[in-house]
């Protein structure tokens, strides 16, 4: 799919001693599955539905009933199947496999090669529990996610933390890994973590892409022996029922399981940057000391600084690639990469207040003192308007807030926002400290009360100040989802938290509080403002026609999809009235995640995100 630059964007680092301690990982156990049946020297077999153990549905509703012939081992991999088939009274079968009772470990590197199945109600999963529950049964002494899948969404993976008190008070932290191109259908993967005395860290194919540590989880279980579990699930609370026509068999296929005492190279930096983004840092991590690094980046990129020991900086220009790093080592050999998405150009696609014209949110309350439509403190070339809005944080306020009621309508699809499809943005000039922090929460305010939180908050977004005394325009990051069961289309409320959980009185003027969007997709020659979504799609994911429901009270008449680099892949003109049906075909289009827009007279009635199967 990649282009990589030619001979002179790639470099060479040899001889540099960028991390004494990191010595070669020992391997201590592994199973390449060479054989034709299990080894059960290494692992137990799990059968049932677990109501022997009084957990009836493995605790999840889980459909099916694990039985070892599901578990094969053939040509050098493990093949769990789920298949639909009647028996112990169920109507699926699969197979769930553990090391409790022949290996256990506390601390070390868990890695797996693993093909994942894909379909709604699949639930593939490699993980590790307790092995002697020493503060007691689930979640006290801890589950560790290394990866789960729900079949739904064939492009993303999971790695979990579940501890806390018992059920129904426990609790849960992690953090999920997307695909840009494919599915994890497609081919084999290496998931991993490693676990220390306190921090567990979790990699896809090499990459660091959560990290949890023992300031941020408390209780922090995870100080003993824990053994790993292998097993398919089908249903169950989060995956839903299984649909769809000839689904079954459906297969886990392992290809070798590994534990290691030590760490692997591995490479971090931004997965998704803005468009024509500069100095990002790629950065090689344990790799043996007297490892030699070659780097490469893709046609369009440029390695812009001398490289350090082990990093790189990138300048991007308006496509992305793979950043590739070549690791040659007297431990192993290794290729580590990141593909990265680089957004299109952002363009203004709602104005939500701006003190000069008619605002589309209304100040509801605030613990500070707000003024509106004041003088401009320092007009200059960033924002010139005459007038913007002033707020003197409350001192005595440690979570001082500044709220505001919305339209839903103008929100539209928050998840849009969860995934960087849509942006909030402000125009910032304060005299607070320069790398302050500025948090924007989506709240729906039927659940929301003062002393209930997270009830109703939907999202929260940061920006932090990089200039004291002069105007910045901040853009918002999503950095978490406190009530994950709150509406998406429901959010009637902005609040604005100038320096929470401080007791600092700055002086903050801010204007321009906007939505961006994509240009490609929300064009000068197109209405440059988001409506209602105006259409609905299904099914989702979908192997080939995509049936879409005009539900706008307007005539759609083009149909549009665009890749996650937010490039056309196809349009078609239709005829659609208000309550009528089309079907659209999509053969022949990649396996991947899509972004499906429906137009009327060139205005832009939505976008909804799509997995083609």
């Amino acid at each position: 799919m990649y282009k990589f630059a030619d001979l002179s964007l790639i470099l060479l680092l040899t001889g540099f001693v960028y991390s004494a301690s990191a010595q070669c990982p020992t391997l201590v156990w592994e199973d390449n599955f060479d054989g034709t049946t299990l080894d059960l020297s290494k692992w137990a077999i799990q059968t049932g539905d677990g109501c022997d153990i009084g957990l009836c549905g493995w605790g999840n509703n889980e459909l099916e009933w694990y039985r070892a012939e599901n578990a094969v081992v053939a040509d050098g991999t493990l093949s769990i199947i789920a298949k639909q088939e009647e028996f112990g009274g169920k109507r699926y079968t699969s197979a769930r496999i553990r090391t409790l009772g022949k290996a256990d470990w506390t601390y070390g590197r868990f890695e797996a090669s693993i093909k994942l199945p894909q379909g709604r109600g699949m639930w593939p999963a490699f993980w590790m529990l307790s092995t002697s529950e020493p503060y007691g049964t689930w979640p006290q002494s801890g589950e560790l996610d290394i990866m789960e899948l729900v079949g739904h969404e064939p492009a993303t993976v999971h790695g979990t933390l579940h501890y806390g008190n018992a059920w129904p008070n426990n609790q849960s932290t992690g953090a999920q890994y997307e695909l840009l191109d494919g599915i994890f259908n497609d081919d084999f993967h290496e998931f991993a973590v490693e676990w220390v005395e306190d921090e567990i860290r979790w990699y896809v194919d090499g990459y660091l892409f959560s990290k949890k540590t023992k300031l941020s989880v408390s209780p922090w279980p995870f100080d003993h022996d824990f053994h790993i579990l292998l097993n398919l699930a089908v249903g169950g609370d989060w995956p839903g029922q299984p649909s769809g026509s000839g689904l079954f068999p459906q297969t886990m296929e392992v290809d070798y399981v590994r534990v290691y005492n030590g760490s692997a190279p591995s490479i971090e930096g931004m997965r998704q940057v803005a468009h024509q983004a500069e100095s990002i840092t790629y950065t090689v991590e344990n790799a043996a000391a007297d490892a030699e690094l070659t780097w490469s980046v893709p046609e369009g990129a440029e390695i812009v600084s001398p490289p350090s020991s082990n990093a790189i900086q990138v300048n991007w220009g308006e496509v992305g690639g793979r950043v590739e790093v070549q690791v040659a080592s007297p431990c192993e050999d290794k290729v580590l990469f990141v593909d990265v998405l680089v957004d299109p150009p952002f363009g203004k696609a709602l104005v939500l207040e701006n003190f000069d014209d008619q605002a589309l949110m209304t100040f509801d309350f605030s613990d500070g003192a707000l003024e509106e439509d004041v003088a401009n403190p320092g007009a200059d070339d960033l924002n010139s308007s005459a007038l913007c809005g002033k707020y003197q944080r409350d001192g005595s306020a440690t979570f001082d807030i500044l709220r505001y009621e919305v339209d839903p309508r103008d929100i539209d699809d928050a998840t849009a926002f969860e995934d960087g499809e849509k942006r909030f943005s402000i125009d910032v000039y304060t005299d607070a400290p320069e790398g302050t922090q500025i948090l924007l929460q989506l709240e729906r305010s039927a659940l929301s009360e003062p002393t209930n939180y997270p009830r109703g908050r939907h999202s929260r977004y940061e920006a932090y100040t990089d200039v004291q005394g002069a105007w910045q325009r901040l853009e918002f990051a999503y950095v978490d989802s406190p009530d994950g069961t709150a509406n998406d289309r429901s959010i009637d409320r902005i609040v604005f938290l100038f320096a929470s959980n401080t007791m600092t009185e700055n002086v903050y003027y801010f204007d321009n509080v906007d939505i961006y969007a994509p240009m490609s997709i929300v064009s000068a020659e197109e209405a440059p403002i988001f409506v209602d979504q105006g259409f609905s799609i299904e099914p989702n994911p979908v192997r080939n026609d995509l049936r879409i429901r005009n539900t706008s009270q307007l005539n759609i008449d083009r149909i549009a999809l665009f890749d996650y680099q937010s490039k056309l892949t196809f349009e078609k003109v239709v005829s659609l009235n208000p309550e009528q049906n089309i079907s659209i075909s999509l053969e022949g289009v990649p396996s991947g995640a899509y972004l499906v827009g429906a137009f009327s007279s060139g205005q832009r009635l939505g976008l909804q995100k799509v997995i083609k199967q």
